[in-house]
C-alpha cells in the first residue's frame, strides 16, 4: 500500500514536470557540426516507419495510468493554471505574462465532463483533455489521479493548464481602397470569450472612415456546453446584424443543437460575368439531433433535422431557372446515419511542435428534405459518407456526397452535385533536425443539369484551390489535386517556429463529362510559415508561386504574404443537415 502510494506521488509530480516543461521545450543543440548537404537529404526521405504495436504499448502506457483509478470515486477537483511563459526568466516574457488575464478557474471547472462524486471513466478523462486543449486560449493540459492516503476508493483530481496570448490584429488591406483592421481577444477578461472589433477604412480617399463591426463570442456559456455568438455592425458595402446558439455533439450518446437569425447586406463578386451586385437577406436557422451509443457496434446511431427560412430583399435578376442561389424560400431537411470518433495524439501536422488531436473512424448520413419557395416546391434526396484513419505509411481519409433536387412537377432529378475527396498525409519522415512531411489532397466535383447564374459553375477556389493562379476560370466539372511537402525546421526567433514548404497543384475545369478531356492547368512554389503557439496569431505565410497552362505560363500572383488559420481539424461528429454543397 506505502509503494503505491509513494508511485502515485511520484506519477503525480511526474506529470505536472512534465506539464510545465513541455510547452517551453526545446530540442536539444545538436552537439555535432554542420550536417552534409547529402547527409540532409538521406535524412529527410528515409521514412520513420509507423510502428502499430509501440503506438499501441504507448497508448496503453497512457491508458493505464488513468485505468488505475478506473471505478473509484472522484473526490476533490484541484484546477492549477500557468501563464503563457510559466517559468521562463525573459523580460518579453515576464512583461506579456503582467498584461495577461490568466483564464478564470470557474471557466475551466465549466469545461469539465466529470464532478466530485462521479465514478471515474478513463475514456471520460481522455476526452476531456482533448477538448480543453480543443480551446483557442489554452496551448496544453494535463489531468491527474491521486488517490488518497486515508481511502484510496477516493481519488482527488488535478487538472493543470497553460495559457495561450489570445490578443492579436488582423490587417485585410484591398488595392482599390476599402481595407479594414480588426483587434480581438479570444480570451476577454480571462472568461474564455472572445471580442473583436473590426474598423473599416479606405486609404486610397484620406482614410475614409466605413464603419465597425463587433462580435462576440460565448464558449459553453454557464457549463451548459451551449456557444453563443452576437453580430452587429457595418462597413461600406457590407453588414451584419444577427444571434446565433449552438451546441456540438460531445459524446457517444448525446445532443446537438442550434438556432440563430441573421441579417446580412454584401457586395458579391459574380463570374461570370464580371460584375459586382449588391445582397440583402435574412436568414432563421433551427436545428437538432440526437444520438445513442451502440456498444456492441462501438458506433452511435444518430438523426438530425433543420428547419430554415431564408429572405432575399435585394439581389440580382431570378426566375425559375436563373440564379436559385438567390431564390428566396423555405426548407427541412434531416440526416440519419452512423458515426464513430477516435482521436490519436500527435504532432507537427497542423501545429508546429504542441500536441494535436487527429481525429479518426467514420460518420454516414442519408438525407431527404422538403423545400417550398417562389418558384415551385421540390424534394431533397442525398447522401454522404468520410472516414479516416492511420496506417503503416500514414494517415488516409476519404469522403464522398451525392444530393439532388427532384422537380415535383416534372418529376425530373436536377441541380445534382457529386463531390469526392481523399486526404492523406505522410508519417513524420528523417531522422535529423529537419524532419518532413508529404500533404496530398485530391478534389472532385461534378454537376448535372445545373441551371443559369451564380454558384451554378465552378470554379478554383479555397474548396479547391491552385495557389499562385491570377485567373478566373469556370465549368461544371472539377479535379484539383494538391500537393505539399513541409519541412519543419529547428530555426525560431523569439519562440516563432518556421517550416519550409514547396507545394505543385493541378486542376482540370470545364464542362466535358470526361473530366480529363478539360482544360489543365498548374501552380507550382515555395515558400515559409512563421508560427508561435504561445501566441493566438494567426500563421505568416510567405508564397512565391507560377500558374501555368498547355501554353505556358499564365497571369500569376508571383508573391504573397499572408496570415492564415490553422487548417480546419478533421472531424466524423454529427452536423447540422444540409444539402451537398457544389463549390
Amino acid at each position: 500500500m506505502d509503494s503505491d502510494r509513494k508511485k502515485d506521488s511520484l506519477d503525480r509530480k511526474g506529470k505536472e514536470r512534465e506539464l510545465k516543461e513541455l510547452p517551453d521545450r526545446q530540442q536539444k543543440k545538436d552537439k555535432e557540426g554542420p550536417r552534409r548537404f547529402t547527409s540532409f537529404i538521406y535524412n529527410s526521405i528515409k521514412a520513420r516507419p509507423r510502428n502499430p504495436e509501440e503506438e499501441q504499448r504507448a497508448l496503453r502506457r497512457e491508458n493505464d495510468y488513468m485505468s488505475r483509478f478506473a471505478g473509484r470515486t472522484i473526490g476533490e477537483i484541484h484546477v492549477y493554471r500557468n501563464n503563457v511563459f510559466e517559468g521562463s526568466n525573459r523580460w518579453v516574457d515576464r512583461t506579456l505574462n503582467s498584461m495577461h488575464y490568466p483564464t478564470r478557474e470557474k471557466q475551466i471547472r465549466n469545461d469539465l465532463l466529470f464532478h466530485t462524486g462521479d465514478t471515474l471513466d478513463p475514456v471520460e478523462i481522455r476526452n476531456n483533455r482533448r477538448l480543453l486543449r480543443s480551446r483557442d486560449y489554452i496551448t496544453d493540459v494535463n489531468i491527474l489521479a491521486v488517490p488518497r492516503p486515508d481511502d484510496t476508493t477516493i481519488v482527488d483530481m488535478y487538472v493543470l493548464t497553460k495559457d495561450k496570448w489570445t490578443i492579436s490584429a488582423d490587417l485585410d488591406i484591398d488595392s482599390d481602397g476599402p481595407s479594414s483592421v480588426e483587434i480581438y481577444d479570444d480570451n476577454f477578461l480571462g472568461l474564455g470569450d472572445r471580442f473583436s472589433i473590426r474598423t473599416y477604412l479606405d486609404w486610397k480617399h484620406a482614410f475614409r472612415y466605413g464603419g465597425n463591426l463587433v462580435e462576440y463570442s460565448m464558449p459553453n456559456i454557464g457549463g451548459t456546453f451551449w456557444d453563443g455568438r452576437v453580430v452587429a455592425g457595418q462597413g461600406f458595402d457590407n453588414s451584419a446584424y444577427g444571434i446565433e446558439l449552438k451546441k456540438e455533439f460531445i459524446r457517444p450518446t448525446d445532443y446537438g443543437a442550434g438556432a440563430s437569425f441573421m441579417y446580412k447586406r454584401d457586395l458579391i463578386d459574380i463570374f461570370p460575368p464580371d460584375t459586382s451586385i449588391h445582397a440583402r437577406w435574412t436568414i432563421l436557422d433551427l436545428w437538432g439531433g440526437r444520438a445513442f451509443a451502440i456498444p456492441a457496434l462501438r458506433n452511435s446511431l444518430y438523426f438530425t433535422a433543420r428547419f430554415f427560412n431564408l429572405h432575399y430583399t435585394d439581389r440580382p435578376e431570378v426566375s425559375s431557372t436563373l440564379n436559385p442561389y438567390f431564390h428566396s424560400n423555405s426548407m427541412v431537411i434531416g440526416s440519419i446515419g452512423f458515426y464513430k470518433e477516435r482521436f490519436q495524439l500527435a504532432s507537427l501536422i497542423y501545429g508546429y511542435g504542441v500536441p494535436e488531436d487527429i481525429a479518426y473512424g467514420y460518420r454516414t448520413a442519408f438525407l431527404t428534405g422538403y423545400s417550398w419557395g417562389e418558384f415551385g416546391n421540390r424534394w431533397y434526396f442525398g447522401g454522404e459518407f468520410s472516414a479516416g484513419y492511420f496506417t503503416r505509411i500514414g494517415y488516409f481519409g476519404i469522403g464522398a456526397g451525392l444530393g439532388s433536387y427532384l422537380n415535383q412537377s416534372g418529376g425530373q432529378f436536377y441541380r445534382t452535385t457529386l463531390s469526392a475527396r481523399i486526404t492523406y498525409f505522410t508519417n513524420l519522415m528523417g531522422s535529423g533536425r529537419y524532419p518532413v512531411r508529404q500533404f496530398l489532397t485530391l478534389n472532385a466535383t461534378r454537376g448535372w443539369n445545373r441551371l443559369d447564374g451564380f454558384r451554378e459553375t465552378l470554379e478554383f477556389n479555397s474548396v479547391a484551390d491552385l495557389r499562385g493562379m491570377k485567373e478566373e476560370v469556370y465549368g461544371t466539372n472539377r479535379m484539383v489535386l494538391n500537393t505539399e511537402t513541409v519541412v519543419f525546421t529547428p530555426w525560431h526567433i523569439a519562440q516563432f517556429k518556421m517550416a519550409m514548404f514547396g507545394f505543385a497543384d493541378f486542376g482540370l475545369i470545364g464542362d466535358n463529362g470526361n473530366i480529363f478531356k478539360n482544360n489543365f492547368y498548374a501552380t507550382v512554389g515555395l515558400g515559409i510559415r512563421i508560427k508561435n503557439e504561445h501566441l493566438i496569431f494567426n500563421t505568416i505565410s510567405i508564397r512565391l508561386g507560377v500558374a501555368l497552362n498547355k501554353n505556358g505560363f499564365m497571369d500569376s500572383h508571383y508573391f504573397d504574404l499572408s496570415n492564415r488559420d490553422r487548417n480546419n481539424p478533421i472531424r466524423y461528429i454529427p452536423v447540422k443537415a444540409a444539402p451537398i454543397d457544389y463549390l
